[in-house]
């Protein structure tokens, strides 16, 4: 997967074996993938909650990174996923 071709989904705030919440940037679809920066798929979305104004995302793992670490901000593909709900239409 191409840089230019990837969106940020949200960051990552905890990190536990084979499992990563993301604090949302973008609402998701589940089972949507998701990327590191550099385009590498490292699982897909499992689970959303929380409120809408900061909900969270968790992402089953399905690599081992050893440079994922709370902070990191993972990505999904351009375009996909649903409109951000905190956005006025």
């Amino acid at each position: 997967m191409k840089r230019e071709e990837l969106e940020p989904l949200g960051e990552l705030f905890r990190l536990l074996p084979r499992t990563g919440v993301l604090r949302g940037n973008k609402m998701p679809e589940l089972g949507e993938e998701v990327y590191t920066k550099d385009g590498r798929s490292i699982g897909y979305v499992s689970d959303v909650f929380g409120p809408i104004n900061g909900f969270y995302i968790v992402v089953r793992l399905t690599s081992e990174l050893q440079e994922l670490e709370r902070g990191s901000i993972l990505y999904r593909k351009a375009g996909r996923g649903q409109p951000d709900p905190r956005t006025p239409a």
